[in-house]
């Protein structure tokens, strides 16, 4: 028996498990060593399916998976989603709203694909940075049905408002927010519409129950206001340093930046102290 059979570590991907582009040799090796001691290691992502080829290409076993902030619950052995919420089809009014009175890039999100109805330097530089391969096509050929979440991104401050204003006839059907990442050292913003009801931690406490996880062997790690919700349910939740001070409060435990292997270290903690954290619990 391992000491982790049983167990659960959820994973942020960015700002967590990678930094850019980096993703450090010491997180493949130490995620490689919980999964040897029987933990099931899953992402708990806003990208989708067909943005984490980084990570599924240097990082093997990966148990069923958060995508899309907890709209798919997805397999990647069998390459196909477990669950899924989609948006209300009268709710992608918006994307139409936004092609017609606001220029900027917009992707919408299904479980394994991605559609871009109109492409900016913005949305192209985030195509390139998730390494993912996005359809250019018209609102006519978008299964609308299938869609999970919609990204729009934001050239200056100024188009939240626009954004705000006319997202405000929709809200009864989804939720919208502001998100953001960096690339290059650069902070890029989004407003991010996905389905009402939906959080990594519901989809992650349903991932529970599918796995049959313990008592006490709920581990997550993030770095962002969107990854609040897991750490709040986890039995032990970790937080980058390099994270907003009102995240860090939510942890704990806070590791070392994700640059020099956040994941690596919380995983060398949980090593050291999961027997007390189960004495305690038991």
């Amino acid at each position: 028996m391992g000491i982790f059979d049983g167990c659960l570590l959820a994973c942020d991907i960015d700002g967590t498990l990678v930094s850019g582009e980096l993703l450090p040799e010491r997180n493949v090796e130490r995620i490689e060593y919980f999964v040897s001691e029987g933990g099931a290691f899953s992402l708990s992502t806003g990208r989708t399916a067909a943005a984490v080829s980084m990570i599924t290409e240097k990082i093997k076993n990966i148990a069923p998976s958060v995508l899309s902030n907890g709209c798919v619950l997805y397999d990647f052995k069998k390459g196909a989603p477990i669950f899924q919420k989609c948006l209300p089809d009268n709710s992608l009014g918006m994307v139409s709203d936004v092609l017609e009175k606001c220029g900027i890039g917009i992707e919408l999100h299904a479980a394994d694909r991605i559609f871009v109805p109109r492409r900016s330097a913005a949305s192209d530089l985030h195509e390139s940075y998730e390494r993912m391969t996005a359809e250019f096509v018209g609102m006519c050929e978008i299964p609308r049905n299938d869609i999970n979440k919609v990204i729009y991104f934001i050239e200056d401050e100024g188009q939240f408002g626009l954004l705000e204003k006319l997202s405000r006839q929709y809200r009864n059907a989804c939720t919208f927010y502001r998100t953001c990442s960096f690339i290059d050292g650069v902070k890029q913003n989004y407003f991010e519409q996905i389905p009402n009801g939906v959080s990594k931690a519901d989809t992650l406490n349903r991932l529970c129950g599918i796995l049959g996880v313990k008592k006490g062997g709920f581990f997550a790690i993030g770095d962002y206001y969107n990854d609040l919700p897991m750490l709040q349910a986890a039995d032990i939740g970790a937080v980058p340093e390099d994270a907003p001070d009102d995240v860090k409060a939510a942890a704990d435990r806070i590791v070392c930046g994700a640059r020099y292997g956040a994941v690596a270290d919380f995983i060398d903690y949980l090593k050291e102290e999961f027997t007390i954290w189960t004495d305690k619990l038991n």
